[in-house]
């Protein structure tokens, strides 16, 4: 439990508060939904609720090595793989895309063309080494990107698209 300081009202604070991945887990699917309860002098307990995208989760550790992710990607099933469209995303720059994405730790492999289409593979990882091998397909100032991934846990699929489309958009 993080203490604050007391606080004057209209002042505020900033705190810092450990997280653990995959820890005291509710049962069901996983989501994004992140609830919190705040103690304070006033009411006995605030309670309120926000996103927690998966993307704050990436490790500096997710890079992978072409020959790494091709060997990676041949190895999981093809029922691991999902795919996802995103009909609002557009890619104005694929350096700035992959500037932007390395920032959240969704790292650069490789690039190809197909046909008008600039076709991105990336990887990230979660703790506990989770991999995420990654296929993104756009038209560079076209409205629509497609992603595509392939990963071994397969109950984080919808939260790893909820992520790529909050860092595509």
């Amino acid at each position: 439990m993080n203490k604050v300081p007391p606080l004057q009202p209209g002042s505020s604070a900033r705190t810092l508060l450990a997280m653990v991945f995959s820890q005291n887990v509710s049962p069901g699917a996983p989501n994004s939904l992140l609830q919190v309860a705040v103690k304070n002098n006033q009411q006995p307990v605030w309670y309120f609720s926000d996103k927690g995208l998966l993307h704050v989760f990436f490790g500096e550790d997710g890079k992978m090595e072409r020959t790494s992710f091709l060997e990676a990607w041949k190895s999981l099933p093809d029922d691991n793989e999902f795919s996802k469209e995103y009909p609002n995303s557009v890619i104005s720059s694929i350096d700035a895309t992959v500037e932007h994405l390395a920032a959240s730790n969704v790292f650069f492999i490789a690039k190809r063309k197909n046909a008008n289409m600039d076709v991105l593979y990336l990887s990230a990882k979660v703790p506990r080494g989770i991999p995420f091998l990654i296929e993104l397909t756009a038209a560079v100032g076209v409205p629509g990107a497609k992603c595509a991934v392939k990963t071994p846990n397969r109950e984080f699929v919808p939260l790893f698209f909820e992520a790529m489309e909050s860092l595509i958009n």
